[in-house]
């Protein structure tokens, strides 16, 4: 059995410029029906990179190498660090969370009410994202 912390990573995942959005579905506790940046909870003892690509896996079923991420900022208190991860084209995301899933521009992605307050992570998002 898995034991969490309290822990965790927040995984922007991003190709030809727009980011991968999750929309939660109904029986999640909070924001249930909210678009949001997908993450997850490190489990005891887990390093934040192995719980960020471990997450990306059991989420979308990527398969990608840490080299592939870049570390963005700390959230939540640091509780939870945020990371920019660039997806290639030969790979396709599969949903296993979640009710839906889209590639968003940040336009779309600002119009939206996104849960745990990560709005306030889109400006420092953008701003990472255009100075590569």
């Amino acid at each position: 059995m898995n034991t969490f912390s309290n822990r965790g990573v927040v995984f922007v995942l991003v190709r030809d410029n727009k980011i991968l959005m999750q929309q939660r579905d109904g029986n999640c506790k909070k924001f249930p029906f909210r678009w949001c940046i997908p993450g997850g909870e490190c489990e005891d003892g887990e390093e934040y990179e192995t719980a960020l690509l471990r997450e990306i896996k059991e989420e979308y079923d990527f398969d990608l190498k840490i080299d592939d991420c870049s570390f963005v900022m700390d959230y939540k208190n640091g509780a939870d660090k945020v990371y920019i991860c660039n997806v290639s084209h030969d790979q396709e995301p599969k949903l296993g969370e979640g009710l839906s899933m889209k590639w968003m521009s940040f336009e779309e992605i600002e119009n939206l009410d996104l849960g745990f307050n990560q709005a306030a992570m889109i400006p420092v998002l953008k701003k990472f994202l255009l100075a590569k």
